[in-house]
């Protein structure tokens, strides 16, 4: 019994055969684009958000037999990359307005300035703080934070959850004094 084009599609992706990954661009990108959009990803990072997706097929690939079951497939890994997607989105949103708004109350010198986010980043440590404005202020990628650091990627993106998480936490919290 001959193998479907669907499992001749899959066996290459999973041995990481080039043609096949050609193909596998040529016949879904499209696709994959259109399905992250439809769940809510920005037309601008939308293609990133479907790169994402081919490192989670490259991560996780398998052989399938019927294209419904590798479409359906898919759909799931395209619903998580999404997700992901719009979280880091949300994050970066949240923490550049709050940077944004602490820069412009530092240059407004009749205002007193914002001690909000000042007396949040007190709290923080020096690397954690010097890791928060190289990313955020000062526009350092997560890969140039790891080689300066000597670090994986993985490392400083946990790092600066945990940060932000800690950050976002002290500024909501019942005790936290919000400047008028």
């Amino acid at each position: 019994m001959t193998p479907s084009v669907t499992e001749t599609l899959t066996s290459g992706l999973a041995r990481c055969d080039e043609e096949s990954w050609r193909d596998f661009h040529r016949l879904y990108f499209a696709k994959l684009h259109a399905w992250v959009a439809a769940r809510g990803v920005a037309g601008s990072d939308a293609a990133e958000a479907v790169q994402g997706v081919y490192l989670r097929v490259l991560r996780h690939a398998k052989v399938f037999r019927r294209e419904r079951d590798f479409e359906a497939w898919l759909g799931c890994l395209a619903r998580c990359e999404a997700l992901d997607c719009l979280r880091r989105v949300r994050r970066r949103s949240w923490l550049g307005e709050r940077f944004q708004q602490w820069q412009e109350s530092r240059r407004d010198v009749s205002g007193g300035g914002d001690g909000g986010l000042d007396e949040a980043l007190g709290a923080l440590s020096g690397a954690e703080r010097a890791l928060l404005v190289r990313h955020y202020v000062e526009g350092w990628s997560q890969e140039e934070l790891a080689c300066e650091q000597g670090v994986s990627v993985k490392a400083v993106e946990s790092k600066l959850a945990r940060v932000r998480k800690r950050l976002r936490q002290s500024m909501t919290s019942p005790g936290f004094i919000h400047p008028s």
